[in-house]
C-alpha cells in the first residue's frame, strides 16, 4: 500500500484534481493523506469539499483528514476578533464558493467535525497539520497540532519523522532540528524518508503557489507537484 501525503490544498480543487492524476492515485489500495486545509484562499472550496466526499466514501477507512488551523476556526466557537482573523485568512472565498453552488459553507463542519482527525501515525513517520513540540503528537495540545507556527522557522525537533504544511514555502523541505539544516526536495526524484526531523509539504497553494504531495512506498519517498491552476510543469 502506497501513504499518498498532501498538503494545504486551500480551496483550489483543479490543483488536487490535477494531483491526484499525477500520482496516480489507486482509491482501490493507496491510502490518502490529506494535511488539513482544505479550504479558503481558493475560489473552488464548494468543489473541494465535493472531491474529498467522494474520495471518502470510496476510500473508507483509507481516506484520511488532518484537522489544520482553517478547520479549527470552522468548527471552533470564534470569538469576534477570531472570525476577523479568519475572514482576513481567506474565509470570504470559501463563503462565496459555497453561495454560488446554492450551500452554506458553515453547514460543512458537521462533515468535517466527523472525519478530521488531531494526527496520524504511519510506518516510519507521523503526520500533523502544524506542529509538534514532543514525540508522540498525543502529548502536544490541540493549539500547538493545529496553529503553531514554531516547527518549520525554528528548525529545533528533531524526534521521529513528523510530515506537515502549515508553513507555506516555494520548495518542499525537510528539517533536521539543529537550527541550521535544512534540505529542499526535487521532484520525481525517489529518495529514502528521513528517520526524524521535520517535513514541511505546504507550498502556497491557494497563495499563488503549488500543491505538493509525498508519495511513501517501503520508507522511500516520491515529490509531486502542480501549479494551483492545475498545471503540472
Amino acid at each position: 500500500m502506497r501513504d499518498i501525503v498532501i498538503g494545504d490544498v486551500h480551496g483550489c480543487c483543479s490543483a488536487l484534481d490535477a494531483l491526484l492524476e499525477k500520482v496516480k492515485l489507486d482509491a482501490g489500495t493507496d491510502r490518502l493523506i490529506l494535511l488539513g486545509d482544505l479550504f479558503d484562499r481558493g475560489s473552488e472550496s464548494f468543489e473541494v469539499f465535493q472531491r474529498v466526499q467522494a474520495l471518502e466514501r470510496e476510500m473508507g477507512d483509507r481516506f484520511v483528514l488532518l484537522r489544520g488551523n482553517h478547520e479549527d476556526y470552522l468548527l471552533g466557537e470564534q470569538s469576534f476578533f477570531g472570525r476577523l482573523a479568519w475572514m482576513r485568512v481567506g474565509r470570504g472565498s470559501s463563503v462565496r464558493s459555497f453561495k454560488k453552488n446554492g450551500a452554506v459553507y458553515d453547514e460543512s463542519a458537521s462533515w468535517i467535525r466527523q472525519h478530521c482527525r488531531p494526527y496520524y501515525m504511519g510506518e516510519g513517520f507521523c503526520c500533523v497539520h502544524a506542529g509538534l513540540k514532543i514525540y508522540p503528537p498525543e502529548l502536544n495540545d490541540s493549539y500547538t497540532l493545529f496553529h503553531d507556527h514554531e516547527l518549520v522557522p525554528l528548525n529545533r525537533y528533531a524526534g521521529p519523522l513528523v510530515l506537515t504544511g502549515h508553513i507555506g514555502l516555494e520548495k518542499p523541505s525537510w528539517f533536521a532540528g539543529d537550527k541550521k539544516t535544512v534540505k529542499t526536495l526535487q521532484q520525481g526524484a525517489e529518495q529514502p524518508l528521513p528517520e526524524r526531523g521535520a517535513l514541511c509539504i505546504d507550498t502556497g497553494c491557494g497563495k499563488g503557489g503549488r500543491l505538493s504531495a509525498l508519495v511513501i512506498e517501503n520508507k522511500r519517498f516520491t515529490l509531486f507537484s502542480v501549479s494551483q491552476d492545475g498545471a503540472k510543469g
